[in-house]
C-alpha cells in the first residue's frame, strides 16, 4: 500500500512537470524563449510621425479615404480607422477629436506632424520630455520616412543614387536612436518600417518620364531608410515591437486579389484630385481604371504616396497583435 501511493506521488509529479514544460514550451514558441507572465495593457497611447497616423481637426479627418455615414450623412471618423486607431480601440483608448461617446478620458495622444520627418519626430519627442515623462505605463506608436525619402527625392534625384541612399539609412539611425531612447525611459513602443515608395502610384509616374532608373532609386532610398531603422533599434523583443508595411505592401502589389485591392494597384489611386486629402470620402473616389465603372475592389492607395483604408486596417491588426503579443 505504501509502495502505491508513493508510486501514486511520482506519477503525479511526472504528469505536473510534463503540463508545466508543455505550457513554457507553448509561450516560448510565441516570444523567441521569452514570454509575457501578465499582458501588457496601456494606460496611455502616444503617437509620434506623419500625417499617414494623423486625425486631422475636430472631425478626426483621415490623411487616406473617410467614410460617411449612412445615418447621419456626415463623415464619421470611427469609420475606415486609420491604424492607430485600431491599436486604441483594442486597448479601449481613445483620441480627443475622434470621441463620438463622449469618454470622459481622452488617453489617446495624436503628436504628429503633416509632412512630417524624422526631424518633426525628434522635435515632437523633445517637446514632449520637456513637460512630461515616458513611463511603463505607454505604448508609443511611430511611423515616419516616407516624407524623408520624397523630400530628399524631389530635391536631389539623379542616375548617382550613392548619396541618397546613404542619406536615408543616416535617417533611419537616426529614427532607430530616438525609439531607443523612448524605450530605454520605459515605455513600450511599436515602430512601422515605411513602405517600398517604387510601388507606389508616384513613383509609377515618375518612371514613365524615361530618363533613368527612377523607381529603382525611391526603392534602394526606402530600402536604405528601413535597414538604417531596424539594425539599430533595441531587438531583444521586450521593449519595441515591429511591424513590416514594406513586406506588407510589396505582398498587395504581388497578389492585389488576395487583399481585396483593384487589379494594378500600384498604378493609380482612390482619391478624385478634386478631393485631396484629407477630405477625400468613399463618395469622391474614382472609378475602377480596369472597368471604367465604380470600384469593387479597394484601392491600396487612397493618393499617389498615402495609403488607402483597406491596407491602414491592416497595419492596425498587425501593430495591435504585435503589442499583444511582444512580451513587453
Amino acid at each position: 500500500m505504501l509502495f502505491n501511493e508513493r508510486l501514486g506521488r511520482i506519477a503525479m509529479r511526472v504528469v505536473t512537470g510534463m503540463a508545466a514544460a508543455g505550457a513554457l514550451a507553448v509561450l516560448a514558441s510565441c516570444g523567441g524563449g521569452t514570454y509575457q507572465q501578465q499582458a501588457f495593457v496601456p494606460a496611455r497611447l502616444l503617437v509620434f510621425g506623419d500625417e499617414s497616423s494623423r486625425l486631422q481637426g475636430s472631425q478626426g479627418l483621415k490623411y487616406s479615404i473617410n467614410e460617411v455615414s449612412n445615418i447621419t450623412g456626415e463623415t464619421d471618423c470611427t469609420l475606415n480607422p486609420i491604424w492607430t486607431q485600431t491599436v486604441a480601440n483594442g486597448y479601449g483608448l481613445t483620441f480627443a477629436n475622434c470621441n463620438p461617446n463622449g469618454a470622459f478620458e481622452n488617453n489617446a495622444i495624436d503628436n504628429t506632424t503633416v509632412n512630417g520627418t524624422v526631424a518633426d519626430v525628434v522635435q515632437k519627442v523633445a517637446a514632449f520630455q520637456g513637460g512630461d515623462t515616458f513611463n511603463g505605463n505607454d505604448l508609443v506608436l511611430i511611423w515616419v520616412g516616407m516624407n524623408d525619402i520624397l523630400n530628399e527625392y524631389k530635391a536631389n534625384a539623379s542616375p548617382d543614387e550613392t548619396v541618397l541612399v546613404q542619406d536615408m539609412k543616416d535617417q533611419g539611425t537616426q529614427l532607430a536612436n530616438v525609439v531607443n531612447s523612448i524605450a530605454n525611459a520605459g515605455a513600450k513602443v511599436v515602430i512601422l518600417t515605411v513602405p517600398d515608395m517604387s510601388y507606389s502610384p508616384y513613383a509609377f509616374a515618375e518612371a514613365q518620364r524615361g530618363d533613368f532608373d527612377r523607381a529603382k532609386l525611391l526603392s534602394d532610398m526606402s530600402t536604405a531608410f528601413n535597414v538604417g531603422m531596424r539594425s539599430n533599434i533595441l531587438n531583444d523583443g521586450s521593449k519595441i515591437a515591429l511591424v513590416l508595411v514594406d513586406d506588407l505592401v510589396r505582398n498587395a502589389v504581388r497578389s492585389p486579389g488576395s487583399f481585396g485591392l483593384i487589379a494594378n494597384d500600384n498604378q493609380t489611386y482612390g482619391c478624385l484630385d478634386s478631393a485631396p486629402l484629407p477630405t477625400c470620402t468613399n463618395e469622391t473616389l474614382r472609378n475602377d481604371p480596369s472597368t471604367g465603372q465604380p470600384a469593387i475592389q479597394n484601392f491600396m492607395w487612397a493618393d499617389a504616396t498615402h495609403l488607402g483604408s483597406a491596407l491602414q486596417g491592416q497595419i492596425g491588426s498587425q501593430a495591435y497583435g504585435r503589442a499583444r503579443s511582444n512580451p513587453f
